[in-house]
């Protein structure tokens, strides 16, 4: 289900680019260091696992992140998809976020990859006039864009998240702690409008709500 917001705190359009603005050529070796910079962000090998227990973990991040991600699995490699709006009074966001998670074998365990691309379009009403003389309103949008997302948040918190499945680390991050650990780039693929369960099942207003009660 498509959630709705009353703030609008649209992912800027950029998902993650380093940039919107035009930028100078780079040159062969700025291109060779971007090119080693993206995939050391979005590559980690799991020593001792095998790629299904990789991609079901990988599954379960997405899962536990939100309801509404829809996840299709194909041989060593998934996909996950969800659709988000949010909006105020006279203005209004829709998007979705698509990752792609391949896996493959290695000598000591399993390689992944995991790679982001976010599309959004802006939507805003219009005051008209309509036949009778009346005002209403028409809504229009705004061009849709579509990026790879190439800012290193959003990766860390993925890879933090599977790292708790995969026994790795301790502790789950929530979104609210992301916000303070993971600072480049944004975190709205896996935190806008978000459940934001942990591994118990715990949204993030679950989470809240017995806090509140806690402190009463």
């Amino acid at each position: 289900m498509k959630k709705l917001l009353l703030t609008l705190a649209v992912a800027g359009m950029c998902f993650g680019m380093v940039g919107c603005a035009s930028q100078k050529p780079l040159t062969p070796e700025e291109i060779a260091a971007e090119r080693e910079r993206q995939i050391q962000m979005t590559t980690r090998i799991y020593e001792g696992k095998t790629p299904e227990e990789v991609l079901l973990a990988a599954d379960r991040v997405f899962r536990l992140a939100d309801d509404d991600y829809n996840v299709s699995h194909q041989g060593t490699s998934l996909q996950a998809q969800r659709d988000w709006l949010v909006y105020i009074v006279i203005a209004a966001a829709r998007g979705t976020d698509t990752w792609v998670v391949q896996t493959s074998p290695v000598e000591n365990g399993t390689k992944i990859v995991a790679m982001h691309s976010g599309q959004g379009q802006s939507i805003n009403a219009v005051p008209t006039a309509n036949f009778n003389g009346g005002m209403g309103v028409t809504a229009t949008t705004g061009p849709i864009m579509t990026n790879m997302t190439t800012s290193p948040a959003i990766y860390q918190l993925f890879f933090a998240r599977l790292d708790n499945l995969l026994g790795k680390n301790p502790n789950w991050i929530t979104c609210k702690e992301a916000n303070k650990l993971f600072t480049d780039g944004n975190l709205e693929p896996l935190c806008l409008v978000a459940n934001d369960r942990t591994p118990d099942g715990k949204s993030a207003v679950q989470r809240n709500r017995e806090l509140e009660q806690a402190n009463q």
